[in-house]
């Protein structure tokens, strides 16, 4: 039933980015930061909920969520807990998942040719379902090797990334002009836009590679 496995696959993504965001929410309460939103999914909100001062919404697209917290408004000293709080949480669960999963060596990517490749979100899911139809061990095992992923990924010094507004963060930390700050925003971001899309040529190339006969 392939359905199953697609359903599959979109619950270790939609788990995966809620690990990340709540381990975020949990370190902004106790750094003293606003929590605003906590979305599961993505697209227009269809149902809300109040928890505290934090709205709690449901939306249509099952691919994660996100949480809203002000992280701007604390002193660039006070956000670093927050900002490394969601990919530690998502390479400590990678870990304890690939141990489960037994396994003994770096993933690879569908079609990859090259010892060192890039993936996506395209990417993922082909694994995740291809790891479903393939047992819970195989499905374990490889949540595993996306959450260290996504964790691992989420350190690069790019916005919008965790780890870019890490760096930006310790830009005012060191006194840095607001200028400066401003711009390594505005250049990591657009390099993140085109990091994105060759990504996602890469993933359609080898999903091309990997179904051609």
């Amino acid at each position: 039933m392939i359905w199953k496995h697609w359903a599959q696959a979109f619950g270790v993504i939609g788990g995966t980015v809620l690990l990340h965001e709540m381990a975020h929410v949990l370190a902004a309460r106790r750094a003293g930061g606003t929590v605003r939103e906590i979305g599961i999914g993505f697209g227009p909100p269809v149902a809300r909920a109040q928890w505290g001062e934090t709205a709690v919404t449901l939306r249509p697209i099952p691919l994660g969520g996100f949480a809203a917290i002000d992280v701007e408004r604390l002193p660039p000293g006070r956000r670093t807990s927050i900002l490394v709080a969601g990919p530690l949480a998502n390479i400590l669960a990678g870990l304890v998942l690939r141990w489960f999963g037994g396994a003994t060596g770096p993933a690879m990517l569908p079609g990859q040719r090259r010892s060192v490749e890039v993936g996506g979100l395209l990417a993922a899911l082909t694994m995740l379902v291809r790891a479903a139809a393939g047992g819970s061990r195989s499905l374990v095992r490889t949540a595993g090797d996306i959450n260290l992923s996504i964790g691992l990924a989420n350190l690069l010094p790019v916005l919008p990334l965790d780890g870019g507004h890490l760096a930006a963060a310790r830009l005012e930390a060191a006194g840095a002009d607001q200028s400066i700050v401003t711009a390594f925003k505005q250049v990591t971001a657009g390099f993140f836009v085109w990091l994105a899309l060759r990504v996602l040529f890469a993933d359609l190339e080898r999903l091309r590679r990997s179904s051609s006969p």
